[in-house]
């Protein structure tokens, strides 16, 4: 059934793991990074820890555990992570397909991600869908306030000039659902059925496949 009778004026999507199949090569990336800096943990932790997170969380956890980044973070960092999502990062599946119905009903779309511009802009133009985006794309870095905050979907909504309540997320990780919820938005929690279940989804709808949305917006 659809969220509401009413469609909404804005579809705001996270990118990495919702609209991009990024997740799986940055976390290699991220976690070979930090292996060379001393750390002791697992692919699978290291995926548990930084997705949805910020470039902070991952000062945070070195600087905790004594470690030390190297000089040239996080600059060489993200070289070596643009140069792997350039030549592997595919769509999400079925999100293609959904982003091109609600274009085409006449809903604004962009994305507000705790990630950089470039990558943003790497990862999409790399899955063909960067049209859909160009130019409406924010960044948490630029509003100074990574999700959890809901600051970046707050500073989405006004750049197209809507109100938080005609706003629908979505998004794919904990921090994500808790920054919709913190901005009052409506948030679909996309989790297809090979992913783990997230502690909370702070009140988001569940979403397994991503060619649904559309029919779930009422569309």
């Amino acid at each position: 059934m659809p969220i509401s009778r009413r469609a909404p004026k804005l579809v705001i999507f996270d990118c990495d793991g919702v609209l991009v199949d990024s997740e799986p090569t940055f976390n290699r990336v991220l976690h070979a990074y930090l292996l060379s800096t001393g750390a002791s943990l697992s692919l699978v932790e290291c995926h548990g820890l930084f997705v949805g997170k910020s470039r902070h969380d991952v000062e945070r956890y070195v600087s905790e555990r004594g470690l030390r980044l190297p000089a040239k973070w996080p600059h060489d960092f993200y070289d070596r992570v643009l140069e792997a999502l350039g030549k592997e990062v595919e769509p999400i599946p079925g999100a293609r397909e959904a982003v091109t119905l609600i274009s085409s009903a006449g809903i604004p779309l962009c994305v507000a991600s705790n990630g950089l511009l470039a990558k943003m802009r790497v990862t999409l133009e790399r899955s063909g869908l960067l049209p859909w985006f160009e130019g409406n794309m924010f960044s948490a870095y630029d509003v100074g306030a990574s999700k959890p905050a809901p600051d970046v979907f707050l500073h989405a909504a006004e750049m197209n000039g809507v109100a938080p309540e005609d706003c629908v997320v979505v998004e794919d990780s904990m921090s994500g659902f808790e920054a919709a919820s913190n901005a009052a938005m409506t948030c679909f929690a996309y989790l297809p059925k090979t992913a783990l279940n997230p502690e909370n989804v702070f009140g988001a709808r569940r979403l397994t496949d991503m060619a649904d949305l559309p029919k779930l917006l009422g569309l």
